[in-house]
């Protein structure tokens, strides 16, 4: 006596299309409250996957160990803010911070930051001469 086991043959495609619906739907990055027209767009500017609730490079929101609570688009102008503050160009430094605050971040504590940095090792190197 042999078991039978009807196959699913629509489960999987009801799936897909179920994930195809869901990624075109809105979806909101839970860093930085942005709002992307789907889930790919969320994914590919963020970092995030919606459909697994996870952040950069799969692991929980705020659980990244360099990321730690932000998303890919808040690293990147953070460090665009940095490369500005330290080549003293004032017009690229002026539109990061746009960005930043549009994102969410202390984009006046990021630039202090890396002012006080460029100060301490401009410190170091005097003294070394």
């Amino acid at each position: 006596m042999t078991d039978h086991v009807q196959p699913d043959l629509f489960g999987e495609f009801d799936r897909a299309q179920e994930q195809a619906e869901r990624d075109q739907q809105p979806a909101t990055c839970p860093a930085c409250g942005t709002i992307e027209p789907n889930a790919y767009l969320l994914s590919n500017n963020h970092g995030y996957d919606a459909a697994r609730s996870e952040g950069p490079g799969g692991f929980p929101h705020g659980h990244h160990p360099i990321y730690r609570d932000e998303c890919t688009a808040q690293r990147l102008v953070t460090n665009h803010i940095i490369y500005a503050t330290r080549r003293n160009n004032v017009d690229q430094l002026a539109r990061d911070k746009q960005r930043g605050r549009e994102l969410g971040l202390d984009v006046e504590a990021i630039e202090a930051d890396a002012r006080q940095e460029m100060h301490e090792k401009n410190k170091r190197t005097t003294r070394q001469h």
